[in-house]
């Protein structure tokens, strides 16, 4: 940046080859799939992302609902030549192939020197943040993931996540050790454009304890900004790399963060970016960035009203009620007398392991609980 105490970190979303961009991977081919974001890339002192899939050559998927994410180990080179300093694996895919698909990405991401976050060994080394020093400033990274089939465990591989009665805490301590504090909150509810209740709540909680900068991924579309206590709380990135669907920006489109650090502050720049037919992304040109912006600002006007935030949750709700409840509600009184007079046989036979996972996930993922939560509270009442 030129200046002695001014410097860049830019913040990619989510990362993930798809059918459209893997033969771009294979050949290695980052140009192709990173195109015009590489000097943008290039310009930042410290480069972070989220890598949404496992690297591994002998992939063992487990058995989950929903999609399962891997690719080779040499994939990882695609984001070595595209300048990544930093990849955060706290996410819900990083343990699609178990505990040997994150001992393979741990070990592929360190073999060609980029420096992971997130997920580790245990629970314990995967709460530690990742402390940087740039000129003169330590700038600490913490990211979490709501709890899917990804958690690790005291003894356990895998990614960490929010736990409120230790993780407010840590937060503070964390920040008492550094200048500024980010965090990238693997979360939300996908599809998407506002902050649930729960989730405005949690981040907000984060810039309470200490965070200067928390932003939200996993949505699969670009959210509201809110400014709470003089911070920034993005909710919502959007996919930077996760493949092309025709007509459908908001899949298509995403959200660099482009963080501006002076002597004693930062500021944000926020960049589109667009994926390609071709496979890849691409930047969004000055008037197609002006107008996503100005769609965000006027979006982002309705963060602080309290009213709506929870009447907007509640009519995504009601549109999500006929998918989550044939999930969630199985049995009627009647199929439980049969269900113990059977000895769970009728569940056993009737009700396949995948609907249990499914079942299972909904209760214990924080962004489905509360869809869930939201749905039978308003059932009930009627």
């Amino acid at each position: 940046m030129g200046l002695e105490n001014q410097f860049s970190i830019v913040i990619s979303g989510d990362l993930c080859p798809t059918k459209d961009t893997e033969h771009h991977f294979i050949s290695g081919d980052h140009e192709q799939i990173f195109g015009d974001c590489l000097p943008f890339f290039e310009n930042a002192d410290f480069l972070v992302g989220n890598l949404e899939f496992v690297l591994t050559d002998d992939p063992k998927p487990i058995k989950k609902s929903g999609p399962i994410l891997y690719g080779d180990t040499a994939f990882v080179n695609i984001f070595k030549k595209a300048g990544f300093d930093l990849l955060s694996l706290a996410n819900n895919h990083i343990k699609d192939c178990g505990e040997e698909g994150v001992q393979s990405t741990l070990k592929a991401v360190a073999k060609i020197g980029i420096n992971t976050f997130g997920a580790a060994r245990n629970l314990i080394e995967a709460k530690k943040p990742f402390i940087k020093e740039i000129k003169g400033k330590k700038i600490a990274f913490l990211t979490f993931a709501e709890q899917e089939f990804n958690t690790a465990s005291e003894n356990e591989y895998g990614a960490n996540f929010f736990d409120p009665y230790e993780d407010l805490d840590l937060i503070a301590e964390i920040k008492k050790r550094v200048d500024h504090l980010i965090i990238l909150y693997h979360g939300g509810i996908e599809y998407y454009e506002y902050p649930s209740p729960l989730l405005q709540k949690k981040c907000r909680r984060f810039i309470d304890k200490g965070a200067d900068l928390v932003t939200c991924q996993h949505s699969h579309c670009i959210g509201t900004i809110e400014r709470y206590q003089d911070k920034t709380i993005v909710y919502g990135q959007g996919n930077t790399l996760f493949g092309y669907r025709e007509g459908n920006d908001s899949w298509n489109q995403g959200l660099l963060l482009d963080v501006q650090f002076n002597e004693n502050d930062f500021k944000i720049n926020y960049k589109g970016v667009q994926a390609i037919k071709e496979g890849g992304i691409r930047l969004l040109t000055e008037k197609e960035n002006q107008k996503l912006l100005k769609k965000i600002e006027e979006r982002s006007k309705l963060v602080n009203d309290s009213v709506f935030i929870r009447e907007s949750w509640q009519k995504f709700c009601r549109k999500k009620e006929s998918l989550y409840l044939p999930q969630y509600l199985a049995l009627n009184r009647y199929f439980i007398h049969l269900n113990r007079w059977t000895n769970n046989k009728f569940i056993s036979v009737f009700f396949l392991k995948k609907y249990l996972r499914s079942s299972h996930n909904i209760m214990r993922c924080e962004a489905h609980n509360e869809v869930i939560q939201t749905i039978l509270k308003r059932n009930s009442k009627e």
